[in-house]
Formats: structure tokens, sequence, C-alpha cells
């Protein structure tokens, strides 16, 4: 089994500072800042947001007494469970260093051991889980239509290559994209990494997920086992977000989201929409696509770091417009979201009608068809759920309880939804 063979590469639970491998005043400033921030706590309670051993923490606390930085200040029991607080010396330790960085929480491993083990990692999982037409099918049982930009996109995933996701706006691009994570095993990452003196916050709750089923008993838990993640960059994103950079929020550095993204899902969203140009983008992830590695600076530091995932670049822009030949040779995989065919869009309308406890005569959504062909417009996999919410938004305003969909209501939406001009006309008086 996967899990278990991922255990053994994950290193046991420390039973001295030195087998944490980083520098023992790393982790007395983490029990110090920790000490400051609850005025006073326990080792118990310490270590298990630092998720070392409670020995552990206690020994630091010990040495952290005999320099007069702490003190006992009461609790209930024995070792462990005493409470300290910080003296006034401590306190103004810990309000320098926060003043450095504000990491909390788990301590670092370091940026050896992150190297190292990752590798271990990146290569079992890749070995051990096989991606395929078959694994395909069962994972995407549900998703209606597209069974040919499904091909293409398993493809890609089998062969962990980049992958160029085009077409219009409402099509589902992000929402396949974010699928991908399906067929993907799960990942090992740490916490946080200790590189050149700096905390570098790996773990990002925002975008990774414990796997719940691995038990990390006996594991040094700075690590954990996760769902792979999915990690989206959009508009949003300047060529700065993809280096380490201090994150305002936590009050520590932040690994860029190529690194969060290892094993797992990156899509560059909304391409050609950042206030970078999208050749800037490109020419920044051409390492990142060819190697799988990326170089980063931290205090001045140089570090080779793993990117070992699934790039993925998603636009509703003409691609030719927005991408050079040369970067599109860099990606294999050139998949368009195209328009649901009118088979496609049928079995999409039916199943939001399900959704919605409404249903629908095959005469009216062939009126639904006629508006289209009238209006010289194309079919778009989010029209049903679109146009099927303002009829029901329409009955419910009305205290309407009948369920079937009318050729008025259709009509209504259809000329709600795609307004022919939004300009302002101002109706002079007659």
């Amino acid at each position: 089994m996967l899990i278990k063979r991922l255990q053994k590469i994950l290193p046991r639970q420390a039973t001295n500072l030195y087998e944490l491998n980083i520098d023992v005043d790393i982790i007395k400033n983490q029990v110090i800042k920790e000490l400051y921030a609850r005025t006073k706590d326990t080792p118990r309670q310490i270590a298990k947001r630092l998720k070392i051993s409670e020995d552990l923490v206690q020994q630091v606390v010990n040495d952290l007494k005999k320099q007069e930085l702490v003190a006992m200040v009461g609790g209930t029991g024995f070792g462990s469970d005493y409470q300290y607080s910080l003296y006034p010396k401590g306190a103004e330790r810990a309000r320098d260093l926060l003043e450095r960085d504000g990491y909390y929480g788990v301590l670092p491993v370091s940026f050896e051991d992150y190297t190292n083990i990752t590798k271990e990692v990146l290569e079992l999982v890749k070995n051990a889980s096989a991606i395929n037409a078959e694994l395909m099918e069962a994972k995407f049982a549900n998703h209606l239509g597209y069974q040919d930009v499904l091909f293409q996109l398993g493809q890609a995933v089998c062969a962990r290559k980049p992958a160029f996701v085009y077409g219009f706006p409402g099509n589902g691009k992000t929402f396949l994209c974010s699928s991908v994570v399906k067929l993907l095993p799960v990942m090992a990452i740490p916490y946080a990494v200790e590189v050149g003196g700096q905390l570098v916050r790996i773990f990002d709750p925002s975008c990774h997920k414990i796997y719940e089923e691995a038990d990390m008993e006996g594991l040094d838990e700075r690590w954990a086992i996760i769902h792979p993640p999915f990690i989206t960059a959009a508009g949003e994103l300047t060529l700065e977000d993809l280096e380490v950079k201090f994150n305002k929020r936590y009050e520590c550095f932040d690994a860029p989201p190529q690194v969060k993204a290892t094993g797992g899902v990156l899509l560059i969203d909304d391409l050609g929409r950042q206030r970078c140009s999208p050749e800037d983008i490109f020419n920044r992830f051409i390492v990142p696509l060819e190697n799988k590695i990326d170089f980063l600076v931290m205090g001045g530091q140089r570090m080779e770091v793993f990117t070992d995932e699934i790039i993925l670049f998603s636009t509703n822009l003409d691609p030719t417009k927005i991408a050079d030949d040369a970067f599109l040779r860099r990606l294999p995989y050139k998949i368009n979201v195209r328009n649901p065919k009118p088979d496609e869009f049928t079995q999409i309308w039916n199943a939001e009608c399900y959704k919605l406890g409404m249903n629908c005569s095959e005469q009216t959504l062939e009126y639904l068809f006629g508006l289209y062909k009238k209006s010289n417009r194309g079919l778009r996999a989010v029209h049903p759920r679109d146009l099927l919410n303002i009829v029901r938004d329409r009955k419910k305003y009305l205290e309407d309880e009948n369920l079937a969909v009318t050729q008025e209501e259709i009509q209504e939406a259809f000329d709600i939804y795609f307004v022919s001009d939004l300009t302002l006309v101002d109706q002079p008086l007659v």
C-alpha cells in the first residue's frame, strides 16, 4: 500500500535534539515565541504545536531556565504539566525575534532533509501509482459530455506533462483543471523549512489538506501526508509571487505557489490578464517546465527546489495572441475546452433541472435552441445552470409551485441573461 511505503520514507520521531537536524537556537526561539504568545504554557501543549516530543521541549525549557529567560509559574502534575512563563529578559528576546520572523507553529525541517526526503517521496508516488484510462473513467464517471477533452487531459496527466487549456468562458476550464487532482496520489510535505536561519512556510491550510487516514504515530510529525494539492494563481499573479515572499498575514516567509504545488497541480488561470505579460510568465516557467526544479533566492542564498507538479495554463483569450511558437512547443498538450454539442448541452440541462427539482419538455428545450440560433449565439456549459436559476427565482418570487419550465419563462430568462446592449440610452421626452 502506498501510504505504508510513504511512511517508511519519512523520518522517525526525534528522541534527542540532535536528531531534529536543525540548530538548537531555532528550537529555543520557537519555544520562546510560543510562551510569549500565550503568556504562560506547559511543555506538553508547546510540544503539540511544535510537533515534537514533550521530553525535547522540557529539555529546551530547562536550558532556558538556566539562562534566566524562563520561570516556572505553577500548574499541576509533574514535568511537562508545569506551567512556564518568560522573564522580562525572555520577553525582550521574543520581541526581537518577532521583528525578524513572526512564524509560529510546527518546527521547521532542515533544507537538506526537505530536499532529500521530497526527492524520495516524488519518486515513490510517481512509480507506485498508475494513471490510465481506466482510472480516468472511474474518477470522471459522473462527468457529462466532453469525453474527447477528458481523454486528452488524461493523457497529459498520465505523462505528467504541462498543458495549455483554452476555450470560451463558461465551459468549465477551471473545473476540469481542478479535477485533475482526483487522479493523483497522496503527497508528503514539511510544515516549514529552515533556510539560512530563516523559516519558510510550506504547508498552507488554504490549499493543503491533511490525509486523515495516514497514521503518523512514531513518525516525525513535522511532516504531513496530504491530499495532492491544487493551487491556482489567476489574474492577481505577479512575477514577485513566484519567489520566496514575506507573508504579511502570518508575518513569515512563504514558499511560492510552484513549490507548494509539488506533487499536485498548479493552474495559471486567466492567462493574459495578469499585470505582467504572458511572455514574462512563460520565461519565468521555462526551468520548472523542463527540469521540474526551480532556483529561488533566500537571504542571499540561492537554492534549488523541486517543482515536480502538473502545470496547467488556462485562458479564454486567443492562444496565438498571447503565446509564441517557442513557448507552445514546451507545452506538448493544447486542449480546447470547446463549446458543448447540443446533446451534451441537453445532458447538462436535464441534470440541472433534476438538481433544482424542475422538469422541462423536449419542446421547451427546442424552443431554447431556437433562441440561440436566432441570436447567433454559441452554447456554453454554464448556461443551463444560470438560465434555470433565473427561472427558479421567478417561480419563487411569484410563489409558483408549478415545476414545469415554460417557454415564457425560458424567453424571459434568456432576455435577462443575454442583454444585447449594455449601453445607457437616454430616452427623450416626446
